[in-house]
């Protein structure tokens, strides 16, 4: 058997256009905005109305390229434009908050743990169901209220269709997810698996692109390492490992996926969005090939608005 840990480091990269305005000064004057046309008033009047006109400007009002934003004429600087943004929350699973679960409610959104020691108002969890396992099922939140052992949470995401509502296998639980560490523990032919969870809210207006990209194979040398998974599926009993992704804007496309030097997408929108969460479970198995060690592997994220 070997233990393995899976570091994961965080990196976003924003590619966002904000407006740029330039001015003319000299040692007594400024000009803040100007333009060459043939006429105009900067602000007119009379008993019922005011007008703020320019006369005669060429090639104005709102541009786009697939790189650029643009706002052209005098008059672009009076608009009121909401600045872009981009937030992206990630976290990865927490064993050592692995608290049980007795009910659960995909309708009322809420979870009934039989402890609350880790989980307060604003807490990002994980409920996995055959936890530790390479067949475990997750769904992921945010929860909103505590009262007694009962946690609501604002929405749940991820395997809402395939999660059992009833936990019967005694390997049900309810994780934090606000760590920046994977520990898939120690390994053996049975396979073992990890969550982690990625959330993203951006008022770009056509979405965003979520990808990650590892240092290389999943290691503890340069030689001993376990294969990236082949098959679109990671097996107990065979050296492989992979992940796959879970929720409605992920680009998982139904089988595991080797996590390598390439960048690849996993959660991807075409609108803005508000708190997008997927869950994306990494997966571990070795055969008896396989030497002991410290496997490692260090994973980045990368998030950029569309345009």
């Amino acid at each position: 058997m070997l233990r393995a840990y899976l570091g994961i480091f965080l990196l976003i990269v924003f590619s966002i256009t904000n407006g740029v305005s330039a001015s003319m000064t000299s040692a007594n004057f400024q000009i803040n905005f100007d333009s060459i046309n043939s006429g105009g008033t900067d602000f007119s009047s009379s008993s019922n109305y005011q007008i703020n006109d320019t006369l005669g400007e060429q090639g104005t009002g709102y541009s786009n390229s697939d790189n650029y934003l643009l706002h052209a004429g005098y008059r672009q600087s009076d608009e009121e434009i909401e600045p872009p943004t981009l937030e992206f929350i990630l976290g990865a699973q927490e064993n050592q908050t692995q608290t049980a679960y007795t009910a659960l409610s995909l309708i009322g959104n809420t979870v009934t743990v039989t402890d609350t020691t880790y989980f307060v108002t604003g807490t990002r969890i994980a409920v996995i169901e055959d936890a530790g396992g390479l067949d475990l099922k997750v769904i992921v939140g945010k929860v909103i209220d505590v009262t007694g052992l009962v946690l609501t949470v604002d929405k749940w995401d991820g395997m809402t269709a395939e999660i059992s509502v009833t936990p019967a296998g005694g390997n049900d639980f309810v994780y934090r997810t606000e760590g920046h560490l994977i520990s898939l523990g120690i390994l053996d032919s049975f396979g073992s698996a990890s969550v982690v969870q990625t959330e993203v809210s951006t008022n770009a207006t056509n979405g965003y692109t979520l990808q990650i990209q590892s240092d290389g194979h999943l290691k503890s040398s340069p030689i001993a390492h376990i294969n990236d998974v082949a098959d679109g599926m990671v097996t107990a009993g065979e050296n492989e490992y992979g992940g796959r992704a879970y929720g409605q804007s992920a680009t998982s496309t139904g089988s595991d996926f080797p996590i390598t030097t390439m960048l690849r997408d996993i959660q991807k929108s075409t609108t803005t969005a508000s708190v997008e969460r997927v869950s994306m479970i990494y997966k571990a198995s070795i055969d008896a090939t396989v030497p002991a060690g410290n496997y490692q592997q260090t994973v980045s994220y990368l998030l950029t608005p569309n345009f």
